[in-house]
């Protein structure tokens, strides 16, 4: 089973620190199957466990977007959670949602908000 964008992320940041899935499951007290089961895709990826990996990430001296990795997990997921977001943004994702845009429209908007993040920009084929 390959990897979700989400598990590319998380086992790269593993592979830079030389460390197992079995060392990253004791250390948040889970199992590494848990683990592993959100970096294939077998299962979602709850939010709280992004904040906790991005954590444990942090607290071994890997410096983190937890936002990029949340956006990962959203998209392996293939859902976006609207938890804790003030109703105009909530409002905005529901436009976009019923909104009638082109492919070349929203690469444009990805384009921008690339930008406005200072992000490099990579466009899927």
């Amino acid at each position: 089973m390959s990897l979700t964008k989400f598990g590319t992320a998380v086992r790269e940041y593993r592979r830079q620190l030389g460390l197992t899935l079995s060392n990253m499951a004791t250390a948040l007290s889970t199992s590494p199957a848990f683990l592993s089961a959100m970096e294939t895709g077998r299962s979602k990826v709850p939010m709280e466990w992004v904040e906790k990996i991005a954590s444990y990430f942090a607290a071994q001296g890997k410096d983190v977007q937890v936002n990029r990795l949340k956006a990962m997990a959203c998209e392996s997921n293939d859902t976006v959670s609207l938890e804790g977001l003030p109703a105009h943004h909530k409002m905005l994702i529901a436009g976009f949602a019923n909104s009638d845009l082109n492919q070349e429209q929203l690469t444009k908007l990805g384009t921008l908000l690339s930008e406005i993040y200072g992000e490099k920009i990579k466009h899927d084929a």
